[in-house]
């Protein structure tokens, strides 16, 4: 089979013009601003990075926000010089995990080198997540200057607070009552509620509500169907039952989520989120024999919420990894679905997903043979199965 590779060419230059369109829009704005800043290279050291992570991190923004590296103050695009010092995401990570942040939550922070107008420019995104405020436990210092241990720091417009100060106290009561979800809708407040299993009283049948606020329960609908057109529900010895949990507020349904349950395995889950990336019937070159959909779950989101909800309620000391198996018994299934931070990350998993499609193809007689197929595939939900397993196994291994 020849194999095209514009597919793959297509999904980069999504991603590459995803970054393009955020650069420009920034740079168009002709400043910089509470969620966003410039820089013309990058930090002489990692702390100095460190304060910018911290201030940037705690604005108040429902959003992404961003450090740009390549841009001048008077916000021309010079680009990355082969002399400047630069940093990876490793190296960042690596840092920011031996930093004493509190509850050890540092930021979640991504980093990405692109072209523009022909120059090298770094993208660095911190990603928005509701455990603001972020401040240190322990004092820093470093040739005379220090970050101060319970100091919130943050921005007030494109300023940063100075590292001898402290951020408004409205800023930081903003903070913390997002923290604790008093700035949501109740519509909203469920996907953080849900993270708060011990508060919730089931009453065994199909019920439960929230200890803590008892206008929000839960009831759980009548079976729907049983099986249904992915291979996970069709190829292990049980197929599993598909209903409804109904999310409510003052008996007023708020969300309608769909579950899926291996009642032998005790294993029940949000249906996942599904990423399409070929199938037979798609005009892509690529001449699919059977369909490649990437299953997953999106921190962040609702169904994600949920998933951590229904994995505290089966063990006190629940497994939040992947794959996703049964945990009170030794597991028979293993479900190969992927946990994702955001959207970048999950369009970066996508094209590793496309290019280990693309290898599974030539090595397909020879990969089906080592699974637990070892006569070969039946159907096309058995091929669907080994491929999923044998490409999470391979992009498991290239993630360590």
């Amino acid at each position: 089979m020849k194999i095209r590779k514009f597919p793959q060419a297509k999904l980069l230059y999504a991603i590459r013009g995803y970054m393009h369109e955020i650069v420009s829009n920034l740079i168009s704005k002709k400043c910089e601003g509470l969620w966003w800043d410039f820089k013309q290279k990058f930090h002489n050291d990692l702390y100095d990075l460190l304060h910018d992570i911290i201030c940037l991190s705690n604005v108040i923004h429902e959003g992404e926000r961003y450090l740009i590296f390549g841009i001048s103050d008077e916000l021309d695009v010079i680009g990355l010089k082969s002399e400047d010092k630069t940093y990876t995401q490793a190296d960042i990570l690596d840092f920011l995990r031996q930093q004493p942040f509190a509850e050890n939550k540092a930021p979640n922070i991504n980093l990405k080198f692109i072209k523009y107008q022909n120059k090298d420019i770094a993208i660095f995104t911190i990603e928005n997540e509701r455990v603001k405020p972020y401040f240190l436990t322990k004092e820093i210092k470093l040739r005379g200057r220090f970050l101060r241990a319970g100091t919130v720091y943050s921005r007030v417009k494109d300023t940063n607070t100075p590292k001898d100060s402290c951020a408004n106290p409205r800023d930081i009561e903003a903070m913390w009552r997002e923290r604790f979800d008093l700035d949501l809708s109740a519509s909203k407040r469920f996907s953080f509620i849900l993270e708060d299993t011990e508060n919730w009283n089931y009453n065994g049948n199909n019920g439960a509500f929230y200890t803590l606020d008892p206008d929000f329960t839960i009831e759980i609908g009548d079976t729907e169907c049983e099986g249904g057109q992915y291979w996970w529900q069709n190829c292990f010895f049980e197929k599993p039952i598909k209903y409804n949990y109904m999310l409510k507020f003052k008996n007023t349904i708020m969300h309608e989520v769909p579950v899926v349950h291996f009642q032998n395995e005790n294993l029940c889950i949000p249906f996942p989120d599904i990423e399409f990336v070929t199938h037979p019937e798609k005009l892509d070159g690529l001449n699919a024999s059977f369909y490649c959909d990437l299953f997953y779950f999106q921190k962040g989101t609702l169904q994600y919420s949920l998933l951590l909800h229904l994995r505290k309620l089966e063990t006190d000391t629940p497994s939040f990894s992947t794959p996703i198996t049964s945990q009170i018994k030794p597991p028979i299934i293993e479900l190969p679905f992927y946990i994702v931070n955001g959207e970048q990350e999950l369009k970066d998993l996508e094209i590793s997903f496309l290019n280990i499609y693309k290898e599974f193809v030539q090595k397909q007689d020879e990969i089906v043979k080592g699974s637990v197929y070892q006569g070969g595939v039946d159907d096309r939900w058995q091929l669907e199965r080994v491929f999923a397993e044998w490409a999470f196994e391979m992009l498991s291994k290239s993630r360590l």
